[in-house]
C-alpha cells in the first residue's frame, strides 16, 4: 500500500513536469549539492529541491532558503534526476504574473498568502508578485507587532491599488472600522482590552473595532499588557482625524 502511494505521488510529479502545473509545498530546510544551496520543499511527504536562484527572492537577500523557511510556496517541477525532483518558484511566479496581466483589474479583490512576517512588515504573495507591506497597509488599527495578527501561510484578501506597477493593500480589502459612527460617547466609562502598546500610550479596542488612545498609565505598581482588560473613560472623539482619546482609570484583575 505504501509503495502504491509513493508511486502515485511520483506519477503526479512526472505529470506536472510535462504540464508545468503549479503545485504548493512547504520550505522545510536547505541542503547543499555540488557546492550549491537548495531549498528543500516538502510536497505530500516527498522532498523536492529548489536551487536558491530559482526561489524568486531579490539579489540582496542573503541565505535565501533560510528566508523562506516555513513558508508555503508555489512551484513548477522542472527536472527529474533519478529519484530526485527539482523545482522552480520563479517559473510558477512567471505563470501567475501572466494571469495578473491578463485578468486582474485595478480595484479587484484578490487572494494572497503570507510568506513572511516581522513586527512591522508582512510579505504577501499575490499572483506571482511578492509585496513587502508595512503594518499601515495590513491593518486599519495600530499594532506594535504584526506577528500577533498574521503567520506564515495565512491566506488574506488584498485590494489591487495599481496594476502597473503592481501595488496592493491588505487592509483596504476589509471594512474600515471608521465607516460607521463611534459606538461610544465623551464621558462614557467602558471596559476594553489593551490592543496595542505604543511609545505614546496604550490603545484599547472598542466593541465596534476602533481603537481608543490612552496616555501611559500612571500607577507604577500595575502596568497593563496586551489583552489586559482596563476601565477607560472616553475624553474626546475627533471625527475629522478619526481619533478617540481616553484615560485608563484602573486595571481589572
Amino acid at each position: 500500500m505504501l509503495n502504491t502511494t509513493v508511486d502515485r505521488r511520483i506519477q503526479k510529479l512526472q505529470q506536472a513536469l510535462k504540464t508545468e502545473r503549479i503545485l504548493l509545498g512547504e520550505v522545510i530546510t536547505k541542503e547543499q549539492q555540488n557546492g550549491k544551496w537548495y531549498a528543500v520543499v516538502r510536497w505530500k511527504g516527498l522532498r523536492l529541491y529548489c536551487i536558491e536562484a530559482e526561489l524568486g527572492l531579490q539579489e540582496q537577500v542573503k541565505n535565501k532558503a533560510d528566508a523562506l523557511l516555513g513558508a508555503l510556496i508555489e512551484f513548477v517541477v522542472v527536472a527529474q534526476e533519478d529519484s530526485r525532483f527539482y523545482i522552480s518558484r520563479v517559473k510558477a511566479m512567471e505563470k501567475r504574473r501572466k494571469i495578473w496581466q491578463e485578468k486582474v483589474k485595478e480595484g479587484d479583490i484578490v487572494e494572497g498568502r503570507i510568506v513572511g512576517v516581522t513586527p512591522r512588515n508582512a510579505f504577501v504573495e499575490v499572483s506571482g508578485y511578492e509585496f513587502a507591506l508595512p503594518a499601515e497597509e495590513m491593518l486599519w488599527n495600530y499594532t506594535n507587532d504584526l506577528r500577533r495578527h498574521f503567520k506564515i501561510a495565512d491566506r488574506v484578501k488584498a485590494k489591487v491599488i495599481s496594476k502597473e506597477p503592481p501595488q496592493i493593500s491588505v487592509k483596504q480589502a476589509y471594512p474600515n472600522p471608521w465607516d460607521v459612527p463611534p459606538s461610544v460617547e465623551v464621558g462614557q466609562v467602558i471596559v476594553a482590552p489593551v490592543d496595542a502598546i505604543a511609545p505614546f500610550g496604550f490603545l484599547v479596542k472598542l466593541d465596534d473595532g476602533k481603537q481608543c488612545l490612552c496616555p501611559p498609565y500612571s500607577n507604577a505598581r500595575e502596568v497593563p499588557t496586551i489583552g489586559t482588560k482596563v476601565v477607560v473613560q472616553i475624553q474626546n472623539i475627533d471625527l475629522e482625524k478619526k481619533r478617540i482619546f481616553g484615560t485608563i482609570q484602573r486595571i481589572l484583575r
